[in-house]
C-alpha cells in the first residue's frame, strides 16, 4: 500500500470531522472499539508516558507548547493533534518531524488486518463495538508509531469532548484542560457544566491535572472531580499567575509564577492574550512533569516556548497588505482573534475572508465579526459536507452587517480580498482550520 492508497483506505471509514450532523453521530462515540483495536495491537498506549490535553480552545496550541519544551530538553517527544491543515501527516509527529509518507503507508498496512477483523462477524456487533472510525484509526496508528519509536513522552490532544474520545484509554502522567466554551452541544451538552463533565473524565485517579482559566460553573466541576479522584490540581489564574509585559507582531513576553518556581521574561512567538494563557498552562504542566521526577531545565522552558511553531493560529503570511491566518471557529475564539488584532496590528481597513461549519453558532459569531470587519467575503471549504454555504453565512448576518461579498471557493475569495485591499489594509482569513488549510495551499505555504 502506498501513501495515496493508505489515505484512500482511511477515508472509507466514518469521519465525524466531515459529518454534516453531529447529533446523528453521537451513538458512535464509545471506548469499546478503540479498546478492542488497541488490544489487537498489543496495547501500544500502555507503553507511553502521556500528557493528555482536552479543552474547547487552545488545546492544540497548548499541546504544541508542551511538546516543544520537552523536545528542547532533549526528550524524544511525540505530538498527536487534529484536525490537519494541509496533510494528515501533521497529526502524528516526533520532535516536530511529521511521520513520513512511507511510514504512514507502512503503519496503515500493518493496522489493516486488525481493522478488518473489527468488522468481521466474529468480532463485530455488541461484542467488539463494530466498525472503527477514521479518528480511531489515526489514534491507534499514532499510539503504535510512538510506542515503536520509544518516545519518552507522548503529548496527546483529545479529538472531541473527553469521556468517550478515542484517546481517553490512556493513563496519563499529567492531564491538562484548556478553556472550555459551548461547542458540539448536540453531543457534549448545552451548558458549561455539562461540557465540563465530559472534559473532566480525562482526570484520572492520583494523577495531577492542570486547568486553564474557566467559567465558575466549569471550574467547580473540575475541582469536584479532581478532589473525588485525589488528583492534585494547578489552576492558571489562581495557583499559577501570569503577567504579560510586552507584545508585537513577533510575539509576546510575560512573567510567570507557579507553585514551585518564578520565571521572568518568558517569550512565545504566538500572538494574543489567549496564547499567553496557553503558554502559562504549558509551563504549569511541565512543572508537574518535573515533580514526577523528570528533568526539564529552566533553559528548556525558555527555549522551548521561544522555538514553538504552530501554523494557522494568528499566523502572519503576507505583507503590504498584511495577511493573517487564524482558525477561529467559535464565538469565544472569534472574540480572542478580534482582541488580538486590535492589540497587535495597525491598519486602515480589515478585509475578512470567512468560512464556517454549519454546526457552529453563526449568529453569535456574526455579532462579533460583522461590527469588526470593513469588508466581509464569505466562502466555503472544498468537499466537506459540514460547511455552511457562503450564501447561508450572509443570510445569517444580513441584519448585523453590510459590505458582504460571496465567493464559491477559497481561491476566488482570496483573489477578491487581494484586489480590494490596499497596502495599508489587513486581510484576515478565519472561520475554521479547513478554510485556513485551503488558504495556505492557495498562498503556496507548505511549512507546518
Amino acid at each position: 500500500m502506498n501513501y495515496e492508497a493508505a489515505l484512500a483506505y482511511i477515508d472509507t471509514f466514518i469521519n465525524s470531522e466531515k459529518s454534516p450532523d453531529f447529533s446523528r453521530q453521537a451513538r458512535f462515540y464509545n471506548l469499546e472499539r478503540i479498546s478492542h483495536l488497541l488490544a489487537r495491537l498489543r496495547d501500544p498506549h500502555r507503553r507511553l508516558k502521556v500528557i493528555h490535553v482536552a479543552g474547547s480552545k487552545g488545546k492544540g496550541s497548548t499541546a504544541a507548547l508542551i511538546a516543544s519544551i520537552l523536545t528542547h530538553a532533549g526528550y524524544k517527544t511525540g505530538l498527536f493533534t487534529q484536525p490537519h491543515l494541509i496533510t494528515p501527516r501533521e497529526r502524528c509527529r516526533i520532535n516536530s518531524q511529521l511521520i513520513s509518507e512511507a511510514e504512514f503507508a507502512e503503519y496503515v498496512d500493518r493496522l489493516k488486518p486488525s481493522i478488518e477483523a473489527m468488522t468481521s462477524p466474529a468480532d463485530g456487533g455488541e461484542g467488539g463495538g463494530g466498525r472503527v472510525s477514521f479518528f480511531e484509526i489515526y489514534t491507534a496508528l499514532t499510539f503504535t508509531y510512538f510506542a515503536d519509536n520509544a518516545v519518552d513522552f507522548a503529548v496527546i490532544e483529545v479529538g472531541l469532548g473527553g469521556r468517550l474520545d478515542a484517546t481517553n484509554v490512556v493513563d496519563p502522567l499529567v492531564s491538562v484542560i484548556t478553556p472550555i466554551s459551548l461547542e458540539h452541544t448536540a453531543i457534549l451538552g448545552d451548558t458549561h457544566e455539562a461540557i465540563a463533565k465530559e472534559k473532566a473524565e480525562i482526570i484520572k485517579p492520583n494523577r495531577p491535572v492542570v486547568v486553564a482559566p474557566q467559567t465558575p460553573e466549569a471550574r467547580a466541576v473540575f475541582e469536584t472531580v479532581a478532589a473525588d479522584r485525589d488528583a492534585s490540581m494547578d489552576r492558571v489564574g489562581r495557583d499559577v499567575h501570569l503577567k504579560r509585559k510586552d507584545w508585537s507582531i513577533n510575539g509576546q513576553s510575560f512573567d510567570l509564577t507557579t507553585p514551585s518556581a518564578c520565571y521572568s521574561d518568558l517569550f512565545v512567538p504566538l500572538l494574543g492574550e489567549h496564547q499567553a494563557i496557553n503558554a502559562a498552562t504549558a509551563v504549569a504542566c511541565i512543572e508537574r512533569i518535573r515533580q514526577e521526577g523528570y528533568s526539564v531545565p529552566r533553559t528548556s522552558i525558555y527555549g522551548g516556548l521561544k522555538a514553538v511553531h504552530w501554523a494557522g493560529r494568528m499566523q502572519v503570511v503576507g505583507e503590504s497588505p498584511v495577511i493573517l491566518l487564524d482558525g477561529a471557529h467559535s464565538p469565544t475564539s472569534a472574540e480572542a482573534l478580534c482582541k488580538a488584532i486590535r492589540e497587535v496590528f495597525r491598519y486602515r481597513r480589515l478585509v475578512l475572508v470567512v468560512g464556517l461549519m454549519r454546526d457552529k453558532d453563526l449568529q453569535a459569531i456574526g455579532q462579533i465579526f460583522c461590527p469588526f470587519a470593513d469588508e466581509i467575503i464569505t466562502t466555503q471549504a472544498f468537499d466537506n459536507p459540514r460547511v455552511a454555504p457562503a450564501e447561508e453565512i450572509v443570510g445569517a448576518w444580513l441584519e448585523i452587517g453590510t459590505n458582504f461579498h460571496v465567493r464559491p471557493n477559497v481561491r476566488e475569495a482570496i483573489a477578491l480580498a487581494q484586489s480590494i485591499a490596499t497596502t495599508s489594509d489587513l486581510i484576515c482569513i478565519a472561520g475554521s482550520i479547513y478554510i485556513v488549510g485551503e488558504a495556505m495551499k492557495v498562498l503556496g505555504i507548505d511549512e507546518i
